[in-house]
């Protein structure tokens, strides 16, 4: 074999992982070592995260998919690379939560990150979806009579009229942000190893990494276009995983009073300008430090000692719900009708038993409004009290795991080494050995 062979070899030999023999020198001078001894001496840094599955979840999520991916069992690691109610799964195994190789395990990480920027804006909601240049007035504010005598455009007024419209509310980022704080409150990370063994069982909120702008400790506050959220939650809510038969409007005009003189036979009608101030949505960007105060200052928990995965053998991590509370409050944030409160979108009445518009009027007593007519006179006004809300933003849950694939020698090693050492341990003994030595 020639020379230039021989480095080709000696090259591929070092390509993967741990591809020389645990009693290769390493190193030069007084810094040789066995890569046995390197393994061990590795800071946790500089382990590299060998596999993961990261979920990423566009806001809302379809109802009829919270209780299977979001119920009482979250598999992140073990459900396949297409998930209801998850947009996309992002994997590095082959199969999700089966290794290929033998692994040593040194550390792992839950991962959680919402949309770095959060706001509200008011707005309509219409439906049916109006067609191309038939678009009604969208004000910031509306009365019965606007809608009733035509007002807002002739698809909406009347009796019985061709389309329906109820003030809304568009939230970017919020529900990200709040579903995945009760998350990580109301599940329990578990890692159960060949069905008996279990190697973690701690509070989510303890061991995880997550906030909606990692390692932030303050909030910035800026601007970006209304219209741009608009879009994509229409574009969302409107596709058939979800099917909504209306649509979200930003405000194009602002209220300013009502006439009489000028509706049909005299009947009520707003007055209205056009008005470009809603074009733009205050956000603010940051928020919650990874975890605030109490949780963890770093993305990956080291084990306090290696584990040694065998191939084949479902990984196990799980969460498993521990909080009711916050479940119930993570589902509704996660949801497009927050949990049946409405259809296709969420509708908010103002409590259990308080909805609706209020009180019907009467002339000269109730909800006068002062017109502005050459001549003022008093109209009597009723408006809905009910809002719709929709939702918009992303979050990602991820889990990891840090260590290196073993194969061949350094599977014996190991096995005959590291492990009668107490230097690592198998799923079975670790938690008799793991603060041993």
């Amino acid at each position: 074999m020639s020379s230039k062979s021989k480095s080709v070899d000696k090259g591929l030999a070092r390509m993967i992982g741990l591809g020389m023999g645990p009693e290769a020198i390493v190193g030069v001078g007084q810094n040789q070592t066995t890569a046995a001894q390197a393994l061990i001496n590795c800071g946790f840094t500089q382990v590299p995260v060998i596999e993961y599955v990261t979920w990423t979840i566009d806001l809302p999520v379809p109802q009829s998919a919270i209780p299977g991916t979001f119920g009482d069992e979250i598999d992140i690691l073990q459900n396949p690379k297409a998930v209801p109610g998850v947009t996309d799964v992002d994997s590095s195994f082959i199969i999700n939560g089966l290794l290929q190789v033998d692994m040593l395990a040194i550390g792992f990480g839950i991962h959680g990150f919402a949309e770095p920027q959060q706001g509200s804006q008011i707005g309509n909601y219409v439906t049916p979806a109006p067609a191309p240049d038939a678009v009604p007035v969208s004000p910031d504010a509306f009365t019965h009579n606007d809608v009733l005598n035509g007002a807002l455009g002739p698809s909406l007024a009347g009796a019985t009229p061709a389309a329906t419209m109820t003030p809304a509310i568009l939230e970017w980022g919020v529900d990200a942000q709040n579903a995945l704080w009760h998350l990580m409150n109301a599940y329990q990370f578990q890692w159960i190893m060949q069905q008996r063994y279990q190697l973690i069982k701690e509070l989510c909120a303890d061991v995880a990494y997550f906030g909606s702008y990692a390692e932030a400790v303050a909030a910035g506050s800026s601007q970006e276009a209304f219209q741009r959220f608009v879009d994509r939650a229409n574009i969302k809510y409107q596709d058939p995983g979800i099917g909504d038969p209306g649509a979200f409007l930003s405000i194009n005009a602002q209220r300013v009073g009502s006439v009489t003189t000028l509706g049909p036979g005299g009947a009520n009608v707003g007055v209205f300008h056009p008005t470009r101030a809603y074009d733009l949505i205050d956000v603010t960007w940051g928020g919650l430090r990874a975890q605030g105060m109490t949780g963890m200052a770093h993305p990956f928990r080291k084990l306090p000692k290696p584990v040694l995965l065998e191939k084949g053998i479902p990984i196990g991590m799980i969460l498993i719900v521990q909080d009711a509370y916050h479940q119930a409050l993570m589902q509704q944030f996660l949801s497009n009708n927050d949990n049946g409160h409405g259809t296709t979108h969420t509708l908010m009445p103002i409590g259990p038993t308080t909805s609706g518009t209020t009180v019907t009027p009467v002339a000269g007593t109730t909800f006068d409004e002062l017109t502005l007519d050459a001549t003022p006179v008093i109209a009597s006004q009723q408006v809905q009290t009910d809002r719709v809300l929709y939702k918009g933003g992303a979050l990602q849950l991820a889990i990891l795991i840090k260590g290196f694939e073993v194969w061949g020698p350094w599977l014996q090693y190991i096995k005959s080494n590291l492990i009668p050492a107490g230097l690592a341990a198998l799923p079975q003994t670790y938690n008799a050995t793991s603060f041993a030595g």
